[in-house]
């Protein structure tokens, strides 16, 4: 109950501070589309700011006519001429006969370097809307591919024999591949340099399984210590014949997450243009599930003298979940490195009520297929702080007016959760029920996406 009333308290807050931002007043937007800042133009009175009319404005603030400003003709560029008010010598004429260009400094080159430079040409960014544009999407969307380091301890799952060889580790079952996943978001502007966010992140699927067989039924599982006393022996009585001489045994591990924001962000303008950022305010809604089956199959042994039938196979089901909500801060940054090409840093954090939940089963088949429970069901839970921090390190290309592709490096730290690696509880005859929920992770991988806008 706490961490809804945390959870509506903090919704309430940003569409506060977004319903007081939309209905002030705010300062005077600019006047061309896409952001564009006026251009310096002159007039007969005086240098003045101003746009010509159906004209895109260019990229720098570059001289252009007054005519321009007011709406007239183009002016007429004034004739070169030697001094002596005849016609300068244009070298662009000289250079139409022999195939060679020149550069804005007046160097030639040759069709080799025009080549070169059409290609370049190519590759340059759309420059239209130059540095002092404000860093501005209506849709982002974009494929985010991390892997998962979990601080869990090493602890052996499998064995060949009770004192063999480990099968199966918890290593086997390390998310150390690039999973994909999907971050989207939508904006709503509500005043000059401020807009509301609302962010989905998530749609992965961790997966890992690891099998082991034996012909020989030789597999141990670590439940009851693979029955061994304390001392380390092996004791035949402490053996349960579903996960001790065992055929068969996997162990499976999935993960997944899934988060949703609601920020409202405020926008500046370094006064150079060169460096620009925001900061935001918000809520966030976190959910993190990890789930880890642990399947065996031991032979079943029906064959008379009756009493010694052996075999069956046991399903150990574990799943935890953890459900955060709380408020968090942040904001970015990003550098004009030409107009169109932007590079960036991007971050948020907050602390989060924790809702913790561990649900355990163990249950399975004697040798003639009838069901029974090797302990009781058990739903385990808790609410504590977790820390939630998020960083990228972003590119941005415009393309166009309307779109602009980003790239970037990404990393995602939660500290504080309970995972089934942290929570796998091996007892059986002396169970203890027990819940950890002081596991941290960090994910970290790249992204690749769009910026689409208006």
């Amino acid at each position: 109950m706490k961490i809804q009333w945390n959870w509506r308290i903090s919704v309430l807050a940003v569409v506060a501070l977004a319903a007081f931002e939309t209905g002030s007043a705010g300062q005077v937007p600019y006047g061309q589309p896409y952001g564009v800042p006026p251009q310096m133009v002159y007039s007969p009175s005086a240098m003045t700011f101003g746009y010509a009319p159906g004209m895109a404005a260019p990229a720098m603030p570059d001289a252009v006519p007054a005519s321009h400003a007011y709406g007239g003709p183009p002016a007429m560029a004034a004739m070169p001429n030697d001094g002596y008010g005849r016609p300068a010598y244009a070298p662009e004429a000289a250079c139409e006969t022999t195939g060679e260009y020149l550069l804005h400094d007046g160097h030639r080159h040759g069709p080799l370097g025009s080549y070169l430079a059409s290609i370049l040409r190519v590759l340059a960014p759309y420059s239209e809307t130059g540095c002092c544009a404000p860093h501005w999407f209506d849709v982002h969307a974009e494929a985010v591919f991390l892997r998962r380091d979990d601080d869990a301890r090493f602890r052996e799952l499998v064995r060949l024999g009770p004192l063999g060889e480990a099968l199966i580790t918890t290593n086997d079952l390390a998310f150390d591949t690039l999973d994909p996943s999907l971050r989207i978001t939508g904006t709503w502007q509500t005043g000059p340099g401020s807009n509301l966010e609302f962010t989905y992140f998530g749609l992965n699927d961790y997966s890992e399984k690891v099998e082991a067989r034996s012909s020989a039924n030789l597999l141990y599982a670590a439940f009851d210590n693979f029955s061994l006393d304390a001392a380390g022996v092996p004791v035949a009585e402490a053996e349960i014949e579903q996960f001790h001489q065992a055929q068969f045994q996997r162990v499976k591990l999935d993960s997944d997450f899934d988060s949703l924001e609601l920020n409202y962000r405020r926008r500046w303008m370094g006064p150079t243009c060169l460096v620009q950022g925001s900061w935001l305010f918000g809520v966030r809604y976190f959910e993190l599930e990890d789930r880890m089956q642990f399947f065996s199959f031991a032979e079943r042994d029906t064959i008379p003298p009756p009493g010694v039938d052996s075999g069956g196979d046991a399903l150990y089901d574990l799943r935890t979940r953890n459900f955060m909500t709380g408020a968090q801060l942040g904001g970015d940054m990003w550098v004009c490195l030409l107009p169109g090409l932007r590079v960036g840093i991007d971050g948020k954090a907050g602390l989060y009520g924790n809702n913790v939940k561990v649900n355990t089963t163990l249950t399975g088949h004697d040798p003639f297929d009838n069901f029974m429970s090797f302990i009781e069901p058990e739903a385990l839970n808790n609410d504590k702080a977790t820390f939630i921090g998020e960083m990228g390190i972003l590119l941005t290309y415009q393309i166009n007016h309307n779109f602009t592709f980003r790239a970037g490096y990404q990393m995602l730290w939660v500290e504080g959760v309970a995972t089934a690696l942290d929570n796998f509880n091996s007892d059986i005859t002396e169970r203890v029920p027990m819940m950890a929920d002081g596991d941290s992770l960090f994910y970290d991988g790249f992204t690749v996406g769009a910026e689409w806008m208006w």
